[in-house]
């Protein structure tokens, strides 16, 4: 299985407020320390105002820092979220400066297929956030919002359950 620290953009590129950069896997911790100023995990889920800075102990910017410990984060694995300033310059500065700390960027969709890998989603689920992107109107997005949440996946389930009962009693009867 993949776990290698992976580092990506999690917000569209561009003039913004805000910009998400999302650092996942193995090491994720360790490499977070090297960029943020007394860095901790603890406590998990709690978004935390910090200095970010480069390998040179420039400043890149003033954020927030949010740090998701394995299992219970999206991926499954160590995940750290940085919430910078947006724009084009301080979001990339910050990706950097985690690739030279050791993460590699993130292909396209890695975050989701990690998930499906550690088993936080299923193939349906990961298609759903797929789907939940490319939505349009309002309509689809309830619906990949109950394909995310596991609707189609326990109908399924369920049909698979029964349709095991249902071999178990044919098998029975084919016996005596």
């Amino acid at each position: 299985m993949l776990s290698d620290p992976i580092v990506a953009l999690a917000t569209a590129p561009g003039r913004s407020a805000i910009a998400v950069v999302r650092l996942s896997g193995d090491g994720a911790f360790d490499l977070a320390r090297k960029v943020v100023a007394r860095f901790t995990h603890t406590p998990p889920r709690t978004a935390t105002l910090s200095t970010f800075r480069d390998p040179n102990g420039q400043p890149i910017d003033r954020g927030l820092y949010t740090a998701f410990p394995a299992p219970h984060s999206y991926t499954g694995e160590d995940r750290v979220e940085f919430s910078c300033h947006g724009g084009l310059a301080t979001p990339s500065q910050l990706i950097a400066a985690l690739q030279e700390a050791g993460a590699r960027p993130a292909a396209p969709g890695e975050f989701t297929r990690r998930a499906v890998l550690n088993g936080m989603l299923d193939l349906l689920q990961a298609e759903a956030v797929g789907d939940l992107i490319d939505a349009t109107a309002p309509a689809q997005v309830r619906l990949a919002l109950a394909q995310l949440e596991g609707g189609l996946s326990e109908r399924l389930s369920d049909l698979r359950g029964r349709l095991v009962d249902l071999m178990a009693v044919l098998g029975y009867e084919i016996d005596f």
